[in-house]
């Protein structure tokens, strides 16, 4: 029924959206949050690691649960934790337990977030499969904007600072009464006839490959959006602001590389525009390190950001058109290589500035591009390979 798959398609949607609505005001409630509890904004800072822990944690549990539960009655159920935490945030004023919050809404939101790529999976064939996956990017992006905007204008106001997530909550709120009137396909594993194997207990060996690709191009990228305002603060002498803002332009270039990019999609293979954005950008990380002057690493950032906006759900998408029936534990391992490559970048990163130095660090980020997109390319020749044999 199309209404139905609409309902379904949107749940997913706002499930990218809530995730944004929580991460990106993290800027904005730290010194009200410090001010609130009476501890130091490096402290209230650090607790966020909390919510990026409980992200990887939620990614870790879709490797088994979607398999053992109704997928409906998962995104309800963590739909409706995400609720009650961030209540409590309000109703609770218990510094203690402020970490256990922040804990348990980012495991409500990655076990939410790989539910909404096995919905769009199951929902849409190949050919559209890919540009879906994209907009989930661009209600990522869009949440970022709004939630920022708002929750600046709340504590401006003078109103509590969990007001901010105000829209993180009333989402999540808005997604537990969508997915109640709505039929969700079956994820969990039913009994094979005797004697028959399952075509997807053992997956084939590029996805293996695309996890490994995906976890090194998070690295990568996220080691570049750390370590650049430093490092340009010092090679370059720019001002905190002016070195902040190089980060601003590259997630301004991967919101409109979304846009652009769902486009592309709908006219290429997917795996046309994974090569040619692969490569582009590998070329641009180079330059991260190797330009003169600010303006061009501004210029840089900006077109890294365009070429690489709707990349890794690109991969993602690649990875569920190797097998016929994609599992759900699958797609999550697929997600999981995502938050592990998120979560070990601060550690990679600050050990090899340690150990060397910053323009070091940038440098890394050049070779964990080469390697994703060496892996992507032995994926790719391997399935061809395969295809042609069968």
């Amino acid at each position: 029924m199309p209404a139905n798959k609409y309902r379904i398609t949107l749940a997913s949607f706002m499930a990218y959206f809530v995730m944004s609505a929580v991460i990106s005001p993290l800027g904005i409630v730290t010194a009200p949050i410090a001010r609130h509890y009476g501890v130091s904004i490096t402290t209230a800072t650090a607790d966020f690691t909390y919510l990026t822990a409980g992200i990887l944690i939620g990614t870790l549990i879709s490797l088994f649960i979607f398999d053992l539960v109704r997928i409906k009655n998962i995104i309800m159920g963590f739909s409706s934790l995400t609720c009650i935490s961030l209540g409590a945030m309000y109703m609770v004023d218990l510094y203690l337990l402020f970490p256990l919050w922040l804990f348990l809404i980012g495991l409500a939101c990655g076990v939410n977030l790989t539910a909404a790529i096995i919905v769009i999976t199951n929902a849409y064939a190949a050919s559209l499969r890919a540009s879906m996956m994209l907009l989930t990017d661009s209600f990522y992006s869009m949440a970022g904007v709004l939630s920022t905007f708002l929750a600046g204008k709340f504590i401006a106001g003078q109103l509590h600072w969990s007001s901010a997530y105000l829209l993180a909550f009333s989402t999540a709120l808005l997604i537990v009464l969508v997915v109640a009137f709505s039929n969700y396909p079956t994820t969990t594993k039913r009994p094979a006839p005797h004697g028959a194997g399952n075509a997807n207990s053992h997956w084939p060996v590029e996805i293996y490959l695309l996890g490994g690709a995906i976890l090194i191009y998070l690295a990568g990228f996220v080691t570049i959006y750390s370590w650049i305002p430093n490092y340009t603060q010092q090679q370059f002498n720019l001002s905190a602001d002016a070195a902040g803002s190089l980060v601003s332009r590259l997630f301004t270039g991967m919101f409109i590389g979304q846009l652009i990019m769902f486009w592309l999609v709908l006219k290429f293979t997917p795996t046309r525009v994974i090569f040619i954005s692969g490569i582009i950008a590998t070329l641009l990380t180079i330059t991260l390190w190797t330009v003169d002057t600010a303006s061009q690493l501004n210029a840089s950032m900006f077109i890294l950001g365009l070429v690489t906006g709707g990349l890794l759900k690109l991969i993602i998408a690649f990875g569920t058109m190797l097998v016929e029936e994609p599992s759900p534990r699958m797609i999550s391992f697929l997600i999981f290589n995502s938050a592990l490559g998120t979560a070990i970048a601060p550690a990679v990163s600050s050990f090899i500035v340690d150990k060397y130095a910053m323009v070091t660090a940038l440098q890394f980020t050049s070779l964990c591009y080469c390697a994703m997109l060496a892996l992507i390319t032995i994926s790719h020749v391997s399935q061809r390979r395969n295809a042609l044999i069968s």
